[in-house]
């Protein structure tokens, strides 16, 4: 007997993203809810990257030469520009609650989940995980205000709990954040952290590193989501605080020290970024 429409309920909502979106937020492209036939079969490679929650069945993915099971209970994480292909059990085909997303640490999660070498997780709370994928596609078919921000932090809270299933599975060492970027940027992180107290310049650094300017300026703000300027600031202003916390120091002799030669510039660093002043954040803090 051929099957209906309704015992394979098969939905997709696709979205446009907004540049604010793009630019600043995990930002959705498409979510879906399948109740897959037993030949449900894809093969492809597209852009950004997907996660599918498997809420019952099982099936296969293969991706970098390599197949999986994937069970109920189970989700798999893809970067949709490589090569894949997941189809449905034949005896048990799955039902799927899939988000297709992009933004700026889409690729860094991935990277730190070492998901290039096995996309799939086994997540902590399978109920909790359902409700996300679940409140997503509900918040796509309603669309209510503050839809963009809503589902940037429901992908938050669904990458969340993939860190946490994957830190219960595997030792403290394998979610290491060196481990997680490149060479070229742990080297230029070391860097700057030994020479911040200089004049540290772009050109500087990728000639340390090895790499020219402009893809090396790319590469670390796809990693560390700062540009090197806005990072090298960062860090200063840490060092700048623990200077104010624990030593005696005037303003003026911390701001040379973390390599501002302006006092008044360091101040007005300071309190864009803190919030404070360099003095009431001595007083806050003693």
């Amino acid at each position: 007997m051929k099957a209906s429409s309704f015992e394979f309920p098969y939905s997709t909502l696709s979205h446009s993203p907004s540049d604010i979106a793009i630019r600043f937020m995990f930002f959705v492209q498409d979510v879906g809810w399948y109740v897959c036939k037993p030949d449900y079969r894809i093969n492809r490679s597209l852009s950004h990257y997907q996660i599918k929650y498997v809420v019952k069945g099982s099936g296969y993915v293969t991706t970098q030469d390599r197949t999986y099971k994937v069970n109920a209970g189970e989700l798999f994480f893809l970067d949709l520009s490589q090569t894949h292909q997941y189809y449905a059990d034949p005896n048990d085909p799955w039902e799927l609650l899939w988000i297709r997303f992009g933004g700026i640490q889409s690729a860094y999660y991935f990277e730190l989940l070492h998901a290039a070498e096995c996309p799939i997780f086994q997540v902590s709370n399978a109920e909790q995980t359902e409700l996300l994928f679940k409140q997503l596609y509900d918040l796509f078919q309603y669309r209510p205000i503050g839809l963009e921000f809503i589902a940037s932090s429901l992908i938050t809270q669904v990458l969340t709990q993939l860190i946490i299933s994957f830190m219960d599975n595997n030792s403290a060492d394998a979610i290491s954040l060196d481990m997680a970027y490149p060479m070229e940027i742990q080297l230029a992180l070391e860097f700057i952290e030994a020479h911040y107290p200089t004049d540290i310049k772009v050109e500087d650094v990728a000639h340390f590193v090895h790499l020219s300017p402009y893809y090396f300026s790319r590469l670390f703000k796809r990693y560390t989501c700062h540009t090197v300027t806005e990072y090298i600031i960062k860090y200063r202003l840490i060092i700048s605080k623990q200077l104010l916390n624990t030593t005696a120091m005037s303003i003026g002799k911390i701001a040379q020290h973390v390599g501002i030669c302006s006092q008044s510039y360091f101040s007005m660093l300071f309190k864009r970024y803190e919030g404070i002043t360099p003095k009431e954040y001595r007083q806050y803090i003693r």
